[in-house]
């Protein structure tokens, strides 16, 4: 009995371990940590009315000198000091606008200015802070070094959250709007794009230096100013008489059209919906280097990163539509309207993604729309289920940049989708219009927008925001059907399994349910708001099929366990790329099926869109059967590169198979597409294919878009387990090699560190030595690798990074290594006690059996039969 109990407690430990495991591999599910605290919008006690910028710069110490003229009237009467956001600013002198001096103080982040007398409400201040800085945010200097002598010298800045006071002093929170003008003295071989209009450029030639002076004249928030210095080709479009200008590298002319080329009909598309005209006086485009987001919203001059230029092999796979349209979107939703504090920031971000898709919607069509909206709830999905769930709106949080995640994003797209579906396509654009203009040149909080709707549609949404925005989560919805026969109906059955708790509610909505068959189609509208729910629909006849929510308008995870003859169905002659996808997933249930497998490859062969028949790809790679593999190769051929590569993905499951190889070197080989080349790279390494080593080594010598394809050889490396990988690794994650792939061999440096025990501490070092790199995009790699490393010597150095890093984003990932490594040796621990019992359980086991040896040896048991005889004793 006791040893039936040592059994069970090791049994139970080792179920415990797993599931620790489980729960790591999980990350955290809490949204807030020990050190949020809540948050509201600021108070305020002046105005800011105008402020003006004039600069220079001293680029290789990354130096800025600055005067900062702010026009500011106070809220109340008897102000006797101006509070700025500044920090790490050296200031030289603070005068008011006669040029009388002021006596100032500095504390880590605030200058504050003591005026010469109280001011009451209504009257007009204007100082002057003479200052310079070496900004550690906000202003970045890129310049050439041994490492990268071809890089540009460019000087950039970007204000979002927080990050304008490490250049120049100001009030930097969103809920104040000012005019501003920047006057910025550089070399006179390059250019300084700003805010607003060009008031004049002046050459002074005596110090061979340029000024350009621009003035922006709508009001806007800080976060907005920006700048942008170097060697600049500008190319100029217009619309409806606004200038609409692209400025990129000289050497990146001839990608301008590939990336830019559809902006004026957005800015009309744009226009023309919202019922707003383009409000700023010009449109600019940057592209810079080095640049750490995709694309930054400043008014009236958008930052992009030049990495969204490509050449006319990537355009089949890469284009800049998205981002453009998204951060033209922004003019309205976030430079025109903007957030009062940063718990509303969705208003900003969920507005830009959701009408950057329905410009996709007008441009390319509905099924492409349905695909950016289906990438926007996976999105979300993966970081509910893996990360953590939070209301859309909350006050409590660490940092402002935890609030720019897939929950503000693709999640806040989804829930102004559903609202378009409440109101129907005439209210929302006239709800949108009158929330536009009702609201231009204000910040706004998420009560404005709720109102809004009512005050122009007469339909209040309280229900709805309490669900979708204060409260987290989404339905999952399981779903079935059964024909009564005497009735002559459909009984559909409706439950909502999601666990209910104070974040996550039961959801109230009303669903579209379809039933297609020999009568036609006929489609009800039912609201689904309680656990459990059943509805009936008469029907002359049994119908083919039924379809939930046929035109995907409300964010749900879907369980309806269709038969198959239902699902082939559906496949064939669902009129809408919804069903058809939901098909082709679904028929994932019936692998043994021949006649599946015929079906999904003939919508692999001849759907007519290109969604549908990836998704049929993605089925048959699960199915996993010879027949499916057989049926994917025609797939290697479709004309669309998003079809091969979910082709390319869905033959790297049948592993060891070399029939698979053939056709995925090939593709290696001849196929037009980087990211198809690609996926063969990791396909081939994930199928063990005999030659994969040497794929990956051959990869590494290709030239790609943003290096896509030397990224996928260090990817294939890490999969093959191969410790001759690390050799490759530490030569591409050398500094002078191209960033892009730097980061991809520092990462797989992490991981391929398992395979190569010999070399840990040689790795632990070199990945140490990563953390105090130039570029933040190695360091990040680095604290990422470590914790995949995990090893506890790693821990003083990344506690070292967090002192050092300046932005929340890599302090937090060196806080995710820390804890990876912690959990590491938490369950190295447990392994080693669990060894440690298991040894003794064996120990115990082996003493039993000798007992029973003997025991048997003195009692004569006979075996297999059960019977024993006793020694001495006559007879059984």
């Amino acid at each position: 009995m006791n040893q039936s109990i040592r059994c069970s407690t090791f049994v139970g430990t080792l179920a415990l371990l797993l599931a620790f495991a489980t729960q790591t591999q999980a990350q955290d599910r809490d949204f807030t940590n020990e050190r949020s605290t809540r948050h509201f919008t600021r108070e305020r006690t002046y105005d800011v009315q105008h402020l003006t910028l004039e600069l220079s710069f001293d680029p290789p110490q990354g130096i800025v000198i600055g005067r900062a003229t702010t026009k500011l009237s106070p809220l109340n009467d008897g102000l006797e000091r101006i509070v700025f956001d500044a920090v790490d600013l050296d200031i030289e002198s603070i005068s008011l606008q006669d040029g009388s001096p002021l006596s100032f103080t500095t504390t880590d982040k605030k200058l504050l200015v003591d005026l010469d007398r109280p001011y009451d409400s209504g009257e007009s201040i204007t100082l002057t802070v003479v200052y310079r800085a070496q900004p550690r945010m906000g202003l970045y200097f890129v310049r050439p070094d041994t490492g990268y002598p071809n890089k540009p010298w460019q000087v950039w800045s970007q204000g979002e959250m927080e990050e304008s006071r490490y250049w120049f002093p100001c009030y930097d929170f969103p809920n104040d709007q000012m005019t501003s003008e920047m006057i910025i003295t550089v070399p006179k071989d390059q250019m300084a794009i700003s805010n607003g209009a060009l008031v004049k450029v002046n050459l002074n030639e005596q110090e061979e230096t340029v000024t350009y002076h621009w003035k922006e004249n709508v009001p806007h928030v800080t976060y907005l100013v920006s700048l942008a210095v170097g060697k600049f080709t500008e190319v100029r479009k217009e619309w409806d008489g606004i200038p609409i200008l692209y400025y990129v590298d000289p050497l990146d002319q001839d990608k301008v059209k590939r990336s830019f080329s559809k902006t004026p009909d957005m800015m009309r598309f744009f226009s023309e919906k919202i019922g707003v005209r383009y409000p700023y006086e010009k449109y600019s485009q940057v592209t810079i280097t080095d640049f750490m987001y995709g694309g930054m919203e400043n008014v009236s001059a958008t930052t992009l990163t030049a990495r969204t230029l490509h050449d006319k092999r990537a355009h089949q796979d890469v284009q800049s539509d998205g981002l453009v349209a998204h951060e033209l979107a922004h003019q309205w939703w976030g430079n025109l309207l903007t957030t009062k504090n940063w718990n509303h920031i969705w208003l900003n971000e969920a507005f830009a993604t959701y009408f950057a898709d329905l410009y996709v919607e007008h441009d390319e069509g509905l099924n492409e729309f349905i695909m950016e909206m289906e990438d926007n709830r996976r999105a979300y999905l993966t970081e509910d289920s893996t990360k953590y769930r939070r209301p859309i709106v909350t006050d409590r949080y660490e940092n402002p940049a935890q609030m720019f995640d897939r929950h503000t994003f693709r999640k806040g797209a989804w829930v102004l989708h559903m609202i378009r579906y409440l109101l129907g396509d005439e209210l929302w654009w006239k709800a949108i219009h009158h929330y536009a203009s009702t609201h231009a040149e204000q910040t706004v909080e998420t009560n404005d927008f709720k109102q809004a709707i009512e005050d122009a549609t007469g339909k209040p949404l309280e229900w709805f925001f309490d669900q979708w925005i204060f409260r987290g989560g989404h339905p999952i919805y399981e779903v079935s059907w059964k024909w009564d026969e005497e009735g002559s109906a459909v009984i559909l059955e409706v439950k909502q399994t999601q666990q209910v708790n104070e974040v996550t509610p039961l959801f109230r909505m009303p669903i579209e349910i379809q039933v297609s068959g020999a009568f036609g189609t006929e489609t009800y509208r039912v609201e689904v708001d309680d656990a459990k729910e059943t509805f009936f629909f008469s029907l002359p006849s049994k119908p083919d099929r039924v379809d939930f929510d046929p035109h995907d308008w409300v964010l749900k995870e879907l369980k309806f366990k269709k038969e198959k003859k239902e699902l082939l169905n559906q496949l064939e002659y669902a009129e809408g790329i919804v069903g058809r996808l939901q098909a082709a997933e679904g028929l994932v249930e019936h692998p043994d099926d021949p006649k599946v497998v015929k079906a999904l490859g003939k919508t692999l062969r001849e759907d007519p869109f290109w969604g549908v028949r990836g998704r049929a790809a993605e089925t048959l790679g699960k199915i996993k059967t010879q027949a499916a593999r057989d049926v994917l190769f025609a797939g290697l051929k479709d004309p669309e590169s998003r079809v091969r590569r979910k082709v390319i993905m869905a033959l790297g499951k049948f592993k060891e198979d070399e029939v698979v190889a053939k056709p995925l070197e090939k593709t290696f080989q001849k196929d037009s597409s980087y990211f198809a080349q690609a996926e063969a790279v990791r396909s081939l390494a994930r199928i063990r294919a005999l030659n994969a080593f040497q794929i990956c080594v051959k990869a590494l010598e290709q030239d790609s878009h943003n290096e896509v394809i030397r990224s996928a050889a260090f990817d294939g490396f890490i999969e093959l387990r191969d410790s001759l990988g690390i050799n490759y690794a530490l030569h591409w994650a050398a500094y002078g090699k191209p960033t892009q792939v730097r980061t991809s061999a520092i990462a797989a440096l992490g991981r391929l560190a398992e395979y190569g025990e010999a070399r840990q501490d040689e790795l632990l070092d070199q990945l140490m030595t990563y953390l105090d790199d130039p570029h933040f995009r190695a360091r990040t790699a680095a604290m990422k690798a470590l914790g995949d490393l995990g090893d506890p010597q790693a821990i003083a150095a990344l506690e070292r990074s967090i002192l050092r890093e300046p932005h929340f984003g890599r302090k937090e990932t060196a806080r995710k290594a820390i804890r990876k490594i912690r959990e590491n040796q938490k369950m190295e621990t447990r392994l080693t006690s669990l060894k440690t019992d298991l040894e003794e359980i064996l120990e115990e086991n082996r003493l039993l059996r000798k007992r029973l040896d003997s025991l048997e040896s003195r009692i004569g048991i006979t075996g297999e039969s059960g019977t024993f005889e006793a020694k001495g004793a006559g007879g059984p």
